[in-house]
């Protein structure tokens, strides 16, 4: 999963669903749906205009076809609203009967996932090397003391 920097502002993390500040003092979780939804418009931004047939059939498939317009309008609307919350307005303009088009002078960069090293693959380093340590200490005093 990728995550993106948007307009220098705002980071969209796809494995989490989430937008956040590029500070985190405000996050916004999003539905599977929504951040499917943001992830096939930021892969498809320079297409020019992405067709709403194409992003419902994204998001739903080969039922793409028995789903109601009003439910990609409803998607539509509450990524804009989330990204709104973070100070993006305009990420994509609708262009009336035909889809939508990401604005160019927004900029997104795919940004690199700082590998960050877990809690528990701590711990378990540190209790290895401790069994290791003591190991080591007791083997060699009981050699000692035999001696």
């Amino acid at each position: 999963m990728k995550n993106y920097l948007i307009n220098e502002s705002c980071i969209y993390n796809e494995g989490k669903y989430e937008l956040r500040t590029k500070a985190n003092s405000q996050v916004i979780k999003m539905t599977a749906m929504r951040a499917k939804c943001l992830s096939f418009i930021i892969e498809n931004a320079n297409e020019g205009i992405i067709e709403r047939q194409k992003i419902a059939a994204e998001l739903w498939g080969s039922r793409s076809h028995f789903v109601n317009d009003a439910n990609l309008t409803q998607i539509l609307y509450l990524i804009r609203r989330d990204l709104k919350m973070l100070g993006i307005s305009d990420l994509f303009i609708t262009i009336p009967r035909q889809g939508i088009q990401v604005n160019k002078d927004i900029a997104i960069k795919a940004i690199e996932d700082k590998p960050k090293v877990q809690k528990k693959q701590v711990v378990r380093k540190m209790l290895a090397a401790l069994t290791t340590v003591f190991s080591v200490t007791l083997g060699t005093a009981m050699y000692l003391h035999i001696h």
